[in-house]
């Protein structure tokens, strides 16, 4: 009895498996002038696109297709040291879970330390990368702000922009989107700390929300708004009940234990406490004037 309930748990595991990384090959040619429909709405609620219908069978949540189609290029997550590991590895999940293609690109091979000590290997670099369905830029400290000031990286970010079908950050990721030029005059949502101050440095106009899609760009606010912005990423691209499989494949209810996450969830003094530390390393960098951003990181 005991090995048929293993083998009965082996066999569920393999199919449900299998169901999630199918899906990743049952994608249509992407029509451009689709794209460019979907991605013109200034916002987005979520609620399903063009794909949210009732799925009564196996066989029809098997073969649904994300709509448009980003599994020619795939998903494309810039790493880099310091950044902060849920702001990628979030994302990278839900995207996975999808049926996605999602996969790590560096500024050059080799090695990640990440701001929590991890240290992931990245075996694609922007050199050979031209092309990406959707480009995610995950955020982090003082690695977020270096990344601002490195042209290498900032002319690679613009050059995939101009292809790709979405173009995503998540936190202080869009920091970077922003130094690159790619929201002034857009909508968007940052980590907390001092985030008005640093989207309208360029030229974006701050929303506080837990994720904001204007036209092709999404931006989330702080890490764990990751997994939400990348949630309504996969319910854009298939639909309501789809994401719901994808969420259940991930047990994704989230409940913490007290209220908090935000400052104004938090009590005064511990929000003050947490923005004088965020201060000590990053104030320089925020209040640094146009055009100097270097000038104000120390080496």
């Amino acid at each position: 009895m005991r090995y048929n309930l293993q083998f009965k748990s082996a066999l569920i595991r393999i199919f449900l498996a299998l169901f999630f990384s199918l899906t990743s090959f049952n994608s249509h040619a992407f029509n451009a002038e689709e794209s460019s429909r979907s991605t013109s709405a200034k916002h987005d609620v979520a609620n399903g696109g063009r794909n949210s219908r009732h799925i009564t069978n196996m066989d029809e949540l098997m073969s649904l297709k994300p709509n448009p189609n980003v599994t020619v290029n795939g998903v494309g997550i810039y790493a880099y040291d310091g950044m902060f590991s849920l702001d990628a590895m979030g994302p990278y999940q839900v995207f996975k879970s999808a049926g996605l293609n999602p996969f790590l690109i560096a500024k050059k091979k080799g090695n990640i330390t990440m701001s929590n000590g991890l240290t992931i290997a990245v075996n694609k670099s922007i050199d050979e990368v031209n092309q990406l369905d959707v480009l995610l830029i995950p955020g982090g400290a003082d690695g977020t702000a270096r990344q601002t000031i490195d042209p290498e990286v900032i002319n690679w970010i613009k050059k995939i922009d101009q292809t790709s079908i979405y173009t995503t950050s998540v936190c202080t990721g869009a920091w970077i989107l922003g130094a690159a030029g790619l929201l002034e005059g857009k909508e968007a949502t940052t980590h907390w700390y001092r985030a008005e101050e640093m989207l309208t440095k360029y030229g974006a106009d701050f929303e506080q929300k837990r994720w904001v899609r204007d036209g092709k760009y999404w931006t989330s606010a702080g890490v764990t708004a990751g997994l939400d912005m990348s949630l309504a990423l996969v319910n854009h691209l298939f639909g309501k009940e789809y994401t719901q499989a994808v969420m259940l494949d991930l047990e994704y209810d989230p409940k913490p234990p007290i209220q908090g996450g935000t400052p104004e969830k938090s009590r005064p003094i511990i929000a003050q406490l947490m923005k004088d530390m965020y201060d000590f390393f990053l104030l320089n960098f925020v209040t640094c004037p146009d055009n100097t951003p270097g000038a104000c990181l120390s080496n």
